[in-house]
């Protein structure tokens, strides 16, 4: 579950890389290889909740993390204005947080 939180916040945050209103990079990341890189991260992280959840609670769980990441995406760069590396480290640390407690 870990693995798969990480791998959904990276996921997210390449997707919001993609978009015109981004504020990470100068220009946004192309849409193919933004989205590209989303489509692969939830599809792995789908298959590693499958060894704890079934199929429904997976794609459930990884659309309800994937909508709140984006959502504390825009709220965290709208108030401070972190690096790159900065968010994924942070983000990562929080969603294993937040698993974590889920799992416990």
């Amino acid at each position: 579950m870990i693995v798969a939180s990480v791998m959904l916040w990276f996921a997210s945050l390449s997707a919001y890389c993609c978009s015109k209103q981004q504020t990470l990079f100068e220009k946004p990341v192309g849409k193919l290889p933004g989205w590209s890189v989303f489509s692969l991260l939830l599809f792995f992280a789908i298959l590693f909740m499958l060894g704890t959840y079934d199929l429904a609670t997976s794609l459930f769980v990884a659309l309800a993390f994937v909508m709140a990441a984006w959502i504390a995406i825009i709220l965290i760069r709208g108030h401070y204005q972190h690096s790159l590396l900065s968010m994924l480290i942070s983000g990562a640390l929080v969603s294993i947080f937040i698993f974590g407690l889920g799992a416990a």
